[in-house]
């Protein structure tokens, strides 16, 4: 089973590709992990992260060779999940020439829909282990730590990613809205799309994936 994953920011997406990832065996390819894996020795590393310092979009041609490259690789025969690609629909374009020089194939395309509200209260209130990366959030209730910005496993205090800030959180929203929902429609008319309801906990939406997956395949 090959898969596209899409979603707008604090919507659990890299959550539910770990599950997928742990239950079906799906190797997750993550544009941002390709781009952050580039040598930062190499003039191309070097240029990678100087854009991503500033918060910049690295050109098209980079990440489509980057995801070409991965995507030849033998590990991705037993299935793959593209987390995060394609964001708009150039990429979309550029992925589905990649796709069929290398004879391979996406089955569904999965959109984790969360509204801006449901998405903020996830970013501002979400605190992490610095010890054992344990993610927690005080606004949600999910998973929200016994002793206020304490860990519970650690008892060492809770931080925050610089990231997890509202303006943060309205330039990706925003992102997504204008570029990325054009995308979704496209696998819509494809007939490969199955929404999700991601404003519920990440079992919640799995089990949701899960009860579609096995009507498809009935």
């Amino acid at each position: 089973m090959n898969l596209i994953l899409i979603a707008p920011p604090a919507a659990g997406k890299g959550t539910l590709a770990s599950e997928l990832n742990e239950k079906y065996n799906l190797v997750c390819i993550s544009a941002g992990e390709l781009l952050r894996g580039v040598d930062p020795n190499t003039e191309l590393g070097k240029m990678i992260r100087d854009l991503q310092s500033r918060r910049e979009l690295v050109d098209d041609k980079i990440t489509n060779q980057l995801m070409k490259e991965r995507l030849m690789k033998d590990d991705v025969k037993n299935g793959f999940i593209l987390d995060g690609y394609p964001r708009h629909m150039p990429q979309v374009y550029a992925v589905e020439e990649i796709l069929e020089e290398l004879n391979l194939k996406v089955d569904y395309a999965l959109v984790l829909n969360v509204d801006y509200e449901t998405a903020l209260k996830r970013t501002i209130g979400r605190q992490i282990c610095p010890n054992c990366k344990q993610t927690y959030n005080r606004l949600t209730g999910v998973n929200a730590p016994l002793v206020e910005n304490m860990c519970n496993d650690c008892n060492v205090e809770l931080t925050k990613r610089n990231d997890d800030n509202e303006e943060t959180l309205k330039v990706g929203y925003n992102f997504y809205l204008e570029n990325t929902i054009p995308v979704v429609e496209y696998f819509r008319n494809k007939g490969i799309l199955i929404e999700l309801d991601a404003s519920g906990s990440p079992e919640d939406t799995m089990l949701q994936l899960q009860k579609v997956i096995g009507s498809k395949n009935d």
